[in-house]
């Protein structure tokens, strides 16, 4: 198969789809996942389409609003890893929240055999789906009306219930996290309901894959001051100098994916 037709194949599964892996299309196509690859990156300098570790995904936002169920499917890996570091920062009788990101889901999925008590509170139906048959765990679940694409009740209402609550730890994630602009994202519902988050939390722990560093949102959620601690996939060298310098100035702790491989 020629390159144009690979590029037009690979357009029609992302409208399909909205989501296509390395794997996969290398197997359709009769092609080397090396050939596909550059396939992306050429088709990614077009900005047809934003690539991820294993795949590409359509983004058809002015952001990063993509639907839940599309984001579900890319970098789980990532994902996945960020959620085990997050479980060594919980504590028995603690109470926590968890955002609607899919890093978060994972974290949850990591929760359904938690054996110690806490308090889990969210606004993600798909989280609060996850942990619902745990009896170790107490679910808050913040309602709201349902944004169907994010699986999570959003409005007012969640706002004023945030605001009777105290928080031990807060697990956000985020659109980016930059020198320039703190912690920003790319709805304005969501970067109103993780502002009230920072708020209530005594502590807040930002949960960044590697894509999100040095990116920058539309909405911003706050400074780097309000993070207490940084929860990478990659290792610490990936980090803009300038950033971790800031960071490590205002004493943010930082737990990166390649100490969690050792």
């Amino acid at each position: 198969m020629h390159a144009i037709k690979r590029a037009d194949y690979i357009l029609s599964m992302l409208e399909k789809n909205k989501v296509v892996m390395v794997a996969d299309l290398s197997r359709e196509m009769g092609v080397t996942e090396e050939t596909v690859r550059k396939d992306l990156e050429k088709l990614e300098k077009q900005e047809r389409l934003c690539r991820v570790h294993g795949g590409a995904y359509l983004n058809e936002g002015y952001g990063t609003e993509t639907p839940v169920t599309v984001r579900g499917k890319i970098l789980q890996e990532e994902k996945e890893l960020l959620g085990k570091r997050c479980l060594e920062l919980l504590r028995e009788k603690e109470s926590i929240f968890l955002d609607c990101s899919t890093t978060a889901l994972h974290m949850a999925k990591q929760l359904v055999n938690w054996d110690k008590k806490m308090t889990l509170m969210t606004n993600s139906l798909a989280v609060a789906m996850e942990v619902r048959n745990n009896p170790a765990i107490r679910l808050i679940l913040f309602g709201g009306e349902l944004n169907r694409d994010r699986a999570a009740f959003e409005g007012r209402s969640v706002i004023d219930e945030m605001k009777e609550t105290f928080i031990n730890k807060a697990f956000i994630s985020s659109a980016g996290i930059s020198l320039e602009a703190g912690i920003t994202d790319s709805t304005k519902e969501e970067a109103e309901i993780r502002r009230q988050v920072i708020r209530q939390a005594k502590k807040c722990i930002l949960m960044v894959d590697s894509t999100k560093i040095g990116r920058n949102g539309v909405y911003v959620v706050g400074g780097l001051e309000d993070v207490d601690t940084l929860v990478l996939d990659c290792p610490l060298e990936k980090l803009d100098r300038k950033l971790k310098e800031r960071l490590t100035a205002l004493k943010v702790s930082i737990m990166d994916g390649a100490a969690a491989e050792n």
